[in-house]
């Protein structure tokens, strides 16, 4: 698997301000500290790299990154290539931000975690906030959204330009990408003519954990392939990565029943059935509503995440400590 799929880089054991640093990505936090990478410089002395990445922290991303046209292509396939899309494109622009709180992860109820999810509701502004800018401050042209897809198959993969982009690598989870600090992550692509410096990838692979190659060698097998061994497979040789297997088809009917898929065949065995009463109460259920309501919003994304829950990585992004009460707070 020497590829950039599965074998590149991100360390776990990394603080944001390394990556930061290394990569010239824009973070959120409550310094609002920058490392402008090189490139498109203005008077100022500040970069358009730099300019845009500061919107979409701005706007409500919480990492933001860039990728080179070029490089996407030496992977992607014809036919899902950025300039496929947009004609003459240069340069990707990755945002992601994170799922959800992390309360979330700590309901009883499933459905919580899913119903929480903010970053897939907002991003397509924070996008467009972005196209906005390059286009009227620098002329490019530049889009926000991907046309329809084609089945399960993207116009363009959204883990390659974020791995390109710097923002994480993938794991035996599904091939999610994970960031070494963040964990799991909801990204968006904004594609651009403008020619901008492209971030460089992770050095290390976040996936692995080290207590999953440990976990591996005592038990042959890791918290997201044990939860889910139908959907996952793979193997850990070295420390890393050698193969791994994800089954779309069973997991697509397991976690992503409220897309317009399920909403579709919702509505096919409702109509098909002769019984009035059953075609009355399929349509008009629970399941038909929340697809339509997540179909409405935008915020068609998978309702399951267990593969993840007890990710090493994950589960240090989710952690919180309770902080010491200001004045006037009660302790």
């Amino acid at each position: 698997m020497g590829s950039v799929f599965y074998l590149t880089a991100g360390c776990a054991s990394y603080k944001i301000r390394t990556i930061v640093e290394r990569t010239g990505l824009s973070l959120k936090d409550k310094n609002r500290r920058t490392f402008p990478a090189e490139g498109n410089r203005k008077e100022s002395g500040v970069t358009a790299e730099q300019k845009i990445k500061e919107l979409a922290i701005q706007r409500g991303a919480d990492l933001a990154g860039i990728a080179s046209v070029d490089d996407i292509n030496k992977y992607a396939p014809p036919g899902h290539r950025p300039d496929d899309v947009l004609i003459g494109a240069k340069s990707v622009i990755v945002i992601a931000g994170i799922h959800t709180p992390r309360g979330a992860w700590r309901s009883p109820d499933y459905r919580t975690h899913y119903k929480n999810r903010d970053f897939p509701r907002i991003r397509m502004a924070v996008a467009m906030a972005i196209t906005s800018f390059i286009e009227s401050e620098y002329g490019y042209y530049t889009l926000a959204e991907l046309p329809p897809w084609d089945g399960h198959n993207p116009p363009l993969s959204l883990k390659l330009c974020a791995e390109l982009a710097g923002l994480g690598t993938r794991s035996l989870a599904g091939a999610l990408i994970l960031h070494p600090e963040l964990g799991m992550l909801n990204y968006h692509q904004v594609i651009t003519t403008m020619p901008l410096a492209a971030d460089s990838p992770l050095a290390e692979p976040v996936c692995p954990h080290p207590s999953c190659v440990k976990l591996w060698e005592r038990q042959g097998t890791t918290p997201c392939l044990e939860v889910c061994p139908e959907c996952l497979s793979g193997e850990i040789e070295g420390g890393r990565i050698k193969w791994m297997r994800y089954d779309r088809r069973i997991c697509s009917t397991r976690a992503q029943t409220e897309g317009m898929g399920g909403l579709l065949k919702t509505l096919l065995e409702g109509i098909d059935d002769p019984d009035p009463a059953v075609r009355r109460n399929v349509v008009l259920g629970s399941l038909t509503r929340a697809a339509i309501t997540a179909v409405s919003l935008g915020a068609v994304v998978g309702q399951c995440g267990e593969c993840i829950r007890n990710c090493p990585v994950c589960r240090g992004a989710r952690s919180l400590k309770v902080k010491s009460p200001g004045p006037g707070m009660v302790g």
